[in-house]
């Protein structure tokens, strides 16, 4: 029979053991849940990144120092942050979701680490892209844009994983240097004449008045409507001056159609 301080040794031996195993592993689980937690946040930061070209005001892709701040505040930001039209601008390298911090509070992704590439305006290949290069030699840019495949990526560094103090966490060996990185890609068909307003007071090629013109011929009488106005002053002639041919009113919902406001509490 061995003596009972040689089997405390040996259950010290075995604790020591596992703990080496088992520490690591327990840390490791919520760090790689994390790694998908960013890639699932990066996924959806690409595709509304793509939309939000598509429902680009001016008609083309906007520029990235104008939607980047966006989608950083709100996909990386906190759960129950409000989303805004108009996102301040920010010069703090930390992100405010805690999952993006590690068990050492040290991040995992800062503000400096995502990169969003440069928009692309591609034309669709296959059957499709024939289709749509046929239907644009139509009078005037008619819908679809034969180039409307807006594609948006981004790049992620990950941080490695670090120690409180800042130092390399070894015994997390490879992922102390492992120089993770991640890109996300997100295309969208889409044309963006309607999504964009429909240009009632502008002239915009690709408005929606713009396309409509081309399909209805008495359009081309709204310049004589002008006319019109000059004899609204004379006798029997004023209700001339209501009259509109060739008036397009592509965005005007009947007030029955509208559903009012939720009154404000």
């Amino acid at each position: 029979m061995s003596a009972p301080h040689l089997q405390r040794g040996q259950s010290m031996v075995e604790m020591t053991v596992l703990c080496l195993v088992l520490v690591p592993l327990f840390l490791l689980i919520p760090v790689l849940g994390k790694y998908i937690h960013i890639r699932q946040q990066a996924q959806q930061a690409t595709r509304a990144a793509a939309w939000e070209a598509t429902a680009s005001r001016s008609y083309a892709v906007p520029g990235n120092a104008q939607v980047r701040p966006q989608l950083i505040a709100r996909h990386f930001g906190a759960a129950d942050s409000k989303i805004t039209s108009s996102v301040p601008a920010s010069s703090a390298e930390r992100l405010d979701d805690p999952l993006l911090n590690t068990f050492s509070d040290q991040p995992l992704l800062q503000r400096s680490d995502i990169d969003l590439g440069t928009y692309r305006n591609d034309r669709e290949s296959g059957i499709m892209g024939k289709l749509t290069g046929v239907i644009s030699r139509l009078p005037g840019p008619f819908p679809p844009n034969e180039r409307g495949l807006i594609t948006a990526s981004m790049d992620m560094r990950i941080r490695d994983l670090r120690t409180t103090d800042g130092h390399a966490a070894t015994y997390l060996e490879p992922f102390d240097t492992i120089g993770l990185r991640m890109r996300t890609t997100s295309a969208l068909l889409t044309d963006p004449w309607n999504a964009a307003g429909a240009g009632i007071s502008g002239n915009h090629p690709r408005s929606v008045k713009a396309q409509l013109r081309n399909l209805v011929p008495t359009s081309n009488l709204e310049e004589g409507s002008k006319m019109l106005q000059g004899v609204s002053s004379l006798p029997l002639f004023g209700v001339l001056g209501d009259l509109k041919p060739g008036h397009i009113e592509p965005d005007v919902v009947p007030m029955d159609k509208l559903e009012r406001y939720a009154p404000r509490p």
